[in-house]
């Protein structure tokens, strides 16, 4: 029964939090938007999984296939909210274009470096027969396997002034700005996915349609940076939708990915491989990639929400580390994920009979191996080289929205005072 009262004032002081303003500017209030820890948890997961799968899955597969399909969504939901973060801390607190390049790219290229040169080890390490210099050149100016991420980052970081200039000067006009790019996105998947011209303009055209889909090329992520640019200046207003339609968005996220599945089936029949029939480059990937951004987003905020009604369960601490880890994982996860194969290859566990029992193997090793070793380097003078963003000080620097739940201070304590004093001005938007 008190249990019962207390959540029941817990819902009550929620519903007096001032909302998010619709859109963010400077002097408006900074928060830390608490929505986005589960939002970072389930993407990082993702990833995981997906490479978990990639990795010894067989080119006839077609159950494989089907899941590598789903879970490409996990980079572009990681770039929708890399952009809604960077955009949001620059509309809440603007800062000259030399402090904010200085301030962003300094965040990705410390650790860029740092772990190029630790896989780089490695691969000197395991491959007797790799080059040291065109390795070395190729891992710094591409990215390492996954480090292609943070090769985006830079240039969506590069682009941030204009992106935030475009997105001040055309508000009013956003619905056109998104329509323009998804249609963009559309027609630039559909030339790719559908279209072999051998000779002419129009092959001249698909050739360059290829080369800016290259993964490692913002143009192939525009519209989910385009997308994550815009809801920062709208998050108020998507907030409140979240708020009243979080049931039905995750629904929509569902039903997409129904959609997905079914048309993934349909190329099937119709007699595409499996590898083609799963092409993140299409129209219907596009799609449930964008739901999926909106969806988790729907799912961050009714974990927030019931986080903000309660003392802190298990779960609720979970993801609040598994979000302080989550960029730690991104960086990290892939040279555990190397070990654990290269262990199941020896084992003679990665052939085509086996690959369902090797991605599980890989998966739960992955994700408990990085976790040792993320949850070390956190606790070392290393943290912010190797580990990415301190989330920690971040909450302690900004309010929560919504409120952490009794017994997790929001913000707040000697502790958190003493960030807010010395190290606020240093720290990213609430959201990042």
């Amino acid at each position: 029964m008190l249990t019962r009262q207390r959540s029941a004032g817990r819902v009550a002081a929620l519903d007096g939090v001032a909302p998010l303003p619709g859109s963010p500017g400077p002097g408006s209030s900074r928060l830390y938007l608490r929505q986005f820890d589960l939002f970072r948890v389930i993407a990082f997961v993702g990833v995981i999984a997906q490479h978990s799968v990639l990795w010894p899955v067989p080119g006839g597969s077609k159950v494989g296939w089907s899941l590598v399909m789903v879970l490409h969504a996990t980079r572009n939901v990681f770039f929708f909210l890399a952009a809604f973060v960077a955009v949001y801390s620059q509309l809440s607190r603007p800062r000259p274009v030399g402090a904010l390049w200085v301030r962003r790219l300094g965040t990705v290229l410390v650790p860029y470096l740092a772990w190029t040169f630790i896989y780089f080890g490695y691969t000197m390490v395991t491959t007797s027969t790799a080059p040291a210099g065109p390795t070395l050149w190729h891992d710094l100016y591409f990215g390492y396997y996954q480090l292609y991420f943070l090769v985006v980052l830079f240039q969506v970081y590069v682009l941030l002034p204009g992106i935030v200039w475009v997105v001040q000067r055309t508000r009013g006009y956003h619905g056109w700005v998104f329509a323009v790019s998804l249609a963009l996105q559309l027609s630039m998947m559909t030339l790719s996915h559908y279209f072999a011209f051998s000779h002419g303009a129009w092959h001249t055209i698909r050739a360059l349609d290829l080369t800016l889909l290259t993964s490692r090329l913002i143009f192939g992520y525009q519209l989910f940076v385009v997308a994550g640019a815009l809801a920062a200046d709208h998050v108020g207003e998507i907030q409140r939708v979240m708020e009243r339609h979080s049931a039905r968005i995750i629904g929509a996220m569902a039903a997409m990915f129904v959609v997905t599945e079914g048309y993934y089936a349909a190329g099937l029949v119709m007699g595409n491989t499996p590898g083609h029939a799963s092409d993140l480059y299409q129209p219907v990937a596009a799609l449930w990639f964008l739901s999926a951004c909106y969806g988790l987003w729907a799912v961050g905020w009714r974990w927030a929400r019931r986080a903000a009604t309660r003392r802190p369960t298990r779960f609720d601490r979970l993801v609040t580390w598994g979000s302080d880890a989550s960029a730690g994982y991104y960086l990290s996860h892939v040279l555990v994920l190397q070990l654990i194969f290269l262990g199941l290859a020896h084992a003679g566990l990665t052939g085509p009979s086996t690959w369902g029992a090797a991605s599980i193997v890989l998966f739960v090793g992955t994700l408990a191996g990085a976790g040792i070793l993320v949850t070390f380097l956190m606790r070392t003078p290393l943290r912010g080289v190797l580990t990415g963003p301190n989330r920690d000080a971040q909450r302690a620097a900004y309010p929560s929205h919504p409120p952490a739940g009794d017994g997790e201070p929001s913000h707040g304590g000697p502790t958190c005072r003493a960030v807010n004093q010395a190290g606020a001005s240093r720290l990213p938007s609430a959201a990042g």
